[in-house]
């Protein structure tokens, strides 16, 4: 049976001498950027092929390199362990370390000692993307840790990076992206989306989305300013996630936005000192596709706190978190945010920043009772020597979708995989010398 087809344009994949570097890019985010990426790559003197696995992806690649894989996951899996042993490959680079498909060529990629380059959106946004060795998230080699006490970074601004402004870009992309997907994909292929929403449907749920943000942009705004002028310091802020993403399906610990609303809502009610107050900001990707408009508020009226409690959909996540008593999360990035403006931070899922010295929780048992009372915040040198650290290690300055932060993260992508070969050059010696 064929699982894929192979267009190597005159490259020779299984020659034994590699005077370039090898790299294979998997799935990437929806639109360009892995095309811009292996043409990058390709001008820097690195033989470069992508595994393509939806017609989608076929439409946003060039033809030179281009795989077309066909089969499932289980077919997957081998044919992934034998390419990247036939073809010599370097380094595996991909976006989004928690696709079904992406898991299993991490561990195959793993076994092989293979260096995966995993991509995801910054954690520190905007004008970073994140780029890290193995995993992201929960399994971000960062994860759980705190900065070596060694080292020591150069002391930068807080966040220097430029606001690409690759949303509208981003939405395009997207709108381009999944409509292909829907379409065309045949037989397997339809396998290994990692999410799946029928395409009419997913047409209504951002219209509704976009509706919902003209609509309500005076009623966010007067919540908003409401909050800071009369509840400064005196609310807590719950940052929802979008219930598809891979990271809060594969490292929640069993919370879902709908689980987190619940307890936390309870938890409140009994606990929480009269007079404060409960802010759930709803994702911006998600606002179409929930209510919780009406939802949270009804949830709010049966335990008798519909007073207390607050919605809104837009919105700077930086400004009420820096206003706030204290922030309540699954894993969300946003976790960052209560780190760099130092307040109280409770996780329930599996976040890479969950460390007993910044945050509570993060073992899937987070005591929301105890929290309200709670003012653990770790000092200010604490706090911010970990997110230089995290900016060192983990982000470079860039963007996936806006043509000037494209070419940027091209750019830094390919001074990360360059650092690496240096380092693996400069092992080798030191083995060779002993």
């Amino acid at each position: 049976m064929r699982f894929s087809r192979f267009n190597p344009c005159g490259s020779s994949v299984f020659s034994s001498e590699k005077a370039r570097a090898r790299v294979l890019l998997l799935q990437g985010p929806p639109g360009a950027f892995f095309k811009k990426l292996q043409l990058f790559l390709e001008g820097k003197d690195h033989d470069v092929w992508r595994v393509v696995f939806n017609p989608a992806d076929r439409f946003y690649s060039k033809k030179r390199g281009r795989i077309n894989f066909y089969g499932d996951l289980g077919e997957w899996e081998k044919w992934f362990a034998d390419f990247i042993d036939g073809a010599g490959i370097d380094h595996v680079i991909l976006f989004g370390a928690e696709r079904p498909a992406h898991r299993a060529a991490r561990s195959i990629a793993a076994e092989k000692g293979i260096e995966v380059v995993a991509l995801e959106e910054g954690y520190i946004r905007p004008g970073y993307i994140t780029v890290e060795r193995g995993g992201n998230n929960a399994s971000s080699p960062l994860a759980g840790k705190l900065p070596p006490p060694e080292m020591k970074y150069e002391e930068q601004p807080d966040f220097p990076a430029e606001d690409f402004k690759g949303y509208r870009h981003m939405c395009f992309y997207n709108s381009v992206y999944y409509t292909l997907r829907a379409f065309f994909s045949v037989g397997k292929q339809k396998t290994m989306h990692h999410r799946e929403v029928p395409l009419f449907l997913e047409i209504l749920l951002w219209i509704r989305n976009f509706w919902r943000r003209v609509t309500k942009q005076s009623m966010n705004f007067s919540i908003i300013q409401n909050l800071l002028e009369h509840h400064d310091g005196n609310y807590y802020l719950v940052p929802l996630q979008v219930d598809s993403d891979s990271q809060l399906r594969e490292a929640g610990l069993g919370w879902s936005s709908l689980k987190l609303i619940s307890a936390s809502l309870k938890s409140f009610a009994r606990h929480a000192t009269p007079g404060t107050r409960l802010v759930f900001k709803v994702h911006p990707l998600a606002r179409g596709h929930v209510n919780h408009a009406t939802f949270v508020p009804n949830m709010a009226r049966a335990f008798g706190i519909e007073d207390r409690v607050d919605v809104v959909d837009a919105g700077s996540l930086g400004l009420l978190t820096r206003h706030s008593a204290g922030m309540l999360t699954i894993n969300s990035t946003s976790g960052l945010s209560a780190l760099y403006h130092g307040v109280p931070l409770l996780v329930a899922g599996s976040a890479f920043y969950a460390h007993p010295e910044l945050a509570m929780g993060g073992d899937g048992d987070p005591d929301f009772n105890s929290f309200w009372r709670c003012r653990h915040v770790a000092r200010k040198e604490t706090r911010r020597a970990y997110l230089r650290w995290v900016k060192h290690e983990a982000l470079v300055v860039g963007d996936f979708y806006a043509p000037h932060g494209v070419h940027a993260a091209c750019q830094n992508i390919y001074l990360k995989l360059a650092e690496r070969r240096r380092v693996e050059k400069a092992e080798v010696e030191v083995r060779n010398a002993c």
